[in-house]
């Protein structure tokens, strides 16, 4: 899969966005909406065993409503938390509507958790169908669709430049997640 995804990439058509992913990135991650702060102490200060507080803090620096779980909902989120290993998104299947009604929600829950899986977003996406990587919207969580959205952004660090790794305390995924995010957002000026 990976070699086919490697053959059908336009190098010339990341070009532009490899020269600029330190500036984009800073734009979109050290923005005020973003948070910076709260986010890179966020990293770390989750940890097994998680607890119902511990979604609450990803719920706020993400902004997101209140979630209207039961607990058995939460429970069911929480043991997905830790059975699920990266880069698999197959297990997001196994969880009840509920608890995959909502991508953004749980892909936060992962990167916060595992610090591999990227976070949806719709900016993000848009910046990976910018450069020629066509990914889907979605209305829940589809693995299928979020597996190829992380897998294109691990590909998009696999082909990228040393120039594209600047120093920063937060991990690869989320430098290329924002990058992106700034990327897809210039696409709609």
């Amino acid at each position: 899969m990976r070699a086919y995804a490697l053959l059908n990439i336009d190098k010339g058509r990341l070009q532009p966005f490899f020269d600029r992913v330190p500036e984009l990135f800073l734009a979109h991650h050290h923005s005020e909406a973003q948070d910076p702060k709260g986010y890179e102490e966020l990293l770390y200060r989750l940890y097994r065993p998680y607890t119902g507080a511990m979604l609450d803090m990803v719920d706020r620096w993400a902004v997101f409503d209140e979630r209207d779980w039961r607990e058995d909902v939460q429970l069911e989120v929480m043991l997905f938390l830790y059975a699920i290993r990266y880069p698999d998104t197959l297990l997001i299947e196994s969880l009840s509507d509920k608890a995959r009604s909502d991508l953004p929600r749980l892909s936060s829950y992962l990167h916060f958790t595992k610090h591999t899986y990227a976070i949806w977003d719709e900016d993000t996406r848009k910046g990976l169908c910018r450069l020629g990587i066509e990914i889907p919207p979605l209305d829940s969580a589809d693995p299928f669709i979020y597996g190829a959205y992380i897998s294109a952004i691990e590909l998009l660090k696999d082909i990228a430049p040393f120039t594209c790794f600047l120093e920063h305390d937060v991990p690869r995924q989320r430098l290329f997640q924002a990058a992106l995010a700034s990327w897809g957002r210039e696409g709609d000026d």
